[in-house]
């Protein structure tokens, strides 16, 4: 049923379409996703990538209507992660003389989790090359975009290169091209999958995207999402460097979680005071707020406060959810601000300035605290003070 789409002459998408899937690690995905592997017809057949698990079936499908897939001569994992690699086993089950191209030592070492070491592996080094007929396939180590295993590979022949994760976007369609799609959601699906996936290792990931700059490149082939080609190339690798960058915009995101309505009366008021000062600001309830979304406003944020109710001596447990998420995604050289209500003992908010100061904001006041039930003067204050904080 499933069929493979050739993007190139001789080479096939024979990805997975994950239609309904919405979350993945704490990252919402409301337009699905695709994982991409792709198919080199050549001397040595050769395919780049697998798939989630329980998509083994539509990879297969998708393959064998090209050629059996046990004519697999090479399979080259690109990055270990489950979500490309984790059809491994079913491919090298479907493809008994395959071999297994991956880097060296990291990948090489998580995959032999995956499969033992009975079958054959050929790890490679950065510039390593292979080749697998008329083509000649060449390697480059990318490490930490997004784990120590990562790297790319590129084919000369026909200028592209297979990125795994650099480059990728969460967005399942029937196209298969970023000029195919509308560019607004395009670029918000890739600047929404940077900020939550790989903005942590920005300097990681701007080495990589110099050293590809240095290829003769027309067309990239990310692990998910649409394929980059045409003047796409230079759009994603211009924005890429743009987003490596992390330099704030005069923007400001507030983020709470109220329980009975003052934390959010704060944060009324300190969204108040940002406009007033003319910063662009967005306001985020953590009821109603996914958190992935709040960390692409918070990439280009040069303020983020953040406030909640104490509950049990702590924060609320949506909040405590974004903290969490918000500690291992924080760029820095941002001021951050800890705001919230309390009934008799203000710790929700010192936890929120631990945090905070923790992942690198340097305070803009110190913590804000109002009663639950305080009067409106509270509020006015609240917003003389941060006017007064932004003059």
């Amino acid at each position: 049923m499933f069929r493979a789409y050739e993007i190139q002459p001789d080479i096939y998408w024979v990805g997975t379409i994950e239609w309904n899937e919405r979350y993945i690690h704490g990252f919402s995905m409301p337009l699905g996703s695709t994982t991409n592997a792709y198919l080199i017809m050549d001397e040595h057949i050769t395919l780049i990538d697998t798939c989630m698990p329980g998509f083994e079936d539509e990879l297969l499908q998708r393959i064998a209507s090209i050629v059996d897939p046990a004519r697999i001569d090479y399979i080259v994992s690109n990055h270990s992660e489950k979500d490309h690699a984790g059809g491994l086993a079913r491919m090298l089950a479907a493809a008994p003389h395959a071999k297994v191209v991956t880097s060296s030592p990291k990948g090489h070492a998580i995959l032999q989790t995956y499969v033992g070491d009975e079958r054959e592996f050929i790890p490679v080094k950065s510039g390593d090359t292979l080749t697998i007929g008329t083509r000649t396939l060449s390697f480059i180590h990318t490490p930490m975009v997004h784990w120590p295993d990562n790297m790319v590979t590129y084919s000369a022949t026909d200028r592209m290169l297979f990125s795994n994760d650099a480059f990728g976007q969460f967005f399942a369609t029937s196209q298969r091209f970023c000029d195919e799609v509308d560019q607004s959601v395009l670029f918000a699906c890739a600047k929404k999958y940077f900020a939550n996936i790989i903005m942590p290792y920005a300097k990681q990931t701007a080495k990589a995207v110099a050293a590809v700059r240095g290829l003769d490149i027309e067309v990239i082939a990310p692990a998910h999402g649409l394929i980059w080609r045409g003047e796409g190339v230079g759009r994603i690798l211009d924005a890429y460097e743009q987003w490596c960058a992390l330099e704030p915009t005069d923007s400001a995101v507030v983020v709470y979680a109220t329980m009975y309505g003052a934390t959010a009366r704060m944060a009324a008021a300190i969204t108040e005071a940002f406009m007033a000062a003319g910063i662009s600001v967005r306001a985020y309830d953590l009821d109603v707020s996914d958190i992935s979304d709040i960390m692409t406003e918070v990439m280009d944020a040069r303020y983020v406060a953040v406030g909640s109710s104490t509950h049990n001596g702590t924060v609320l447990p949506p909040m405590g959810q974004f903290l969490t998420y918000l500690k291992g995604l924080a760029p820095k050289g941002r001021r951050g601000l800890a705001f919230g209500s309390f009934g008799w003992a203000a710790t929700g908010t010192k936890e929120i300035d631990t945090v905070l100061q923790g992942a690198g904001y340097e305070p803009l006041l110190d913590p804000q605290t109002c009663g639950w039930n305080d009067t409106t003067a509270s509020e006015e204050a609240l917003f003389q003070a941060v006017s007064e904080a932004l003059r």
